[in-house]
């Protein structure tokens, strides 16, 4: 069924934006008092997974496509923008955001539809990719058309993926600053998790780690490889993947793999598909064979909320709790 834009007062009550933060635009009766008050500096021109996207007047209505765009957004002070949210699988958004969205905002769990960008009244799109629409068609229309950076690659209309990394993450966010006009409040942030990770890091302590997760309840048990912002959370926590000579960023693996690696740690995703902590553990731990692995028995397994995984500003908490969980038990034993 049709979804109709909604109008730019319900937009406005709907995430709850009354003045929004400094540098963004006040929500108003008459949109084009907004669209001229944030055009000056306009146009822009970004990098967007290597190509050059130019952004000729301010963006004011977005459809996010995962949780981690939602994210960079509202770390850059531009979540208030928000008109529609797709691709979050149930996942909850972390508690830690500025601005949440509303939860009625969401307009499609999964992968988001030509027809659900059209109709969302966006004129932007902003997230992991597109999966299940039709980039040309939405261009076409024009809606400018973004990616998390630490996502290219992902959407199957760009080459491989360029080495991501925790500073893909706050570059991301200086970046969204520049789109949005919102750079003073951007380049805080960023300033503040580029801090943390500093203060976060660890050189090697010598022991590996594999991190592993579940794509839904009904998809087999996954590993992170060497490609993708989880290895370098792992190495930044001073420990090595021990899929890092997995070339693919998703991996499925086995509990045969697993045994044979014998990783002194285990890291594990939950919240992906809205399952709890208790449920995640309790589906890994049912896995044929898991509990001859040396982290299980010795009781060396991390959770983190799947967000961790994902190039937000929640990797960089994963990082610390990584790094607090595996120096708070002696791996020897």
């Amino acid at each position: 069924m049709s979804r109709s834009p909604l109008p730019v007062a319900r937009l406005c009550a709907a995430a709850g934006v009354g003045l929004l933060f400094s540098g963004l635009v006040a929500c108003s009766a008459d949109p084009s008092e907004s669209s001229s008050s944030a055009a000056q500096g306009y146009p822009v021109t970004v990098k967007d997974c290597g190509t050059d996207v130019t952004v000729s007047e301010a963006l004011e209505h977005v459809l996010t496509v995962g949780t981690a765009a939602v994210e960079i957004l509202d770390a850059a002070g531009a979540s208030g923008h928000i008109v529609a949210r797709t691709g979050e699988f149930g996942a909850p958004l972390p508690t830690t955001l500025t601005q949440p969205p509303a939860e009625s905002l969401i307009v499609d769990p999964s992968d988001p539809t030509t027809e659900n960008i059209l109709t969302s009244g966006a004129d932007a799109v902003y997230g992991y990719g597109l999966f299940n629409a039709d980039p040309a068609k939405i261009r076409d229309s024009g809606i400018t058309v973004l990616t998390v950076q630490g996502e290219c690659g992902h959407d199957a209309e760009t080459d491989a993926a360029p080495a991501v990394d925790l500073g893909t993450i706050t570059a991301d966010v200086r970046r969204v600053g520049t789109v949005f006009g919102t750079s003073a409040t951007a380049d805080q942030a960023a300033d503040a998790l580029d801090a943390r990770v500093a203060a976060a890091r660890r050189d090697s302590i010598g022991q590996s780690a594999a991190w592993v997760y579940y794509f839904s309840s009904e998809d087999p048990l996954s590993s992170y490889g060497g490609a993708g912002l989880p290895n370098s959370v792992l190495t930044t926590a001073g420990l090595s993947n021990a899929y890092a000579d997995q070339a693919d960023t998703y991996a499925q693996i086995s509990t045969e793999s697993l045994i044979q690696r014998q990783p002194q740690w285990i890291v594990l995703n939950y919240g992906g598909y809205g399952e709890t902590e208790d449920e995640a553990r309790a589906k890994f731990l049912a896995e044929p064979g898991v509990r001859a692995l040396d982290a299980v028995r010795a009781g060396r397994i991390v959770m983190v909320p799947a967000s961790s995984s994902n190039p937000s500003p929640s990797a960089v908490a994963g990082l610390e709790q990584v790094v607090a969980d595996t120096g708070s038990q002696d791996s020897s034993r």
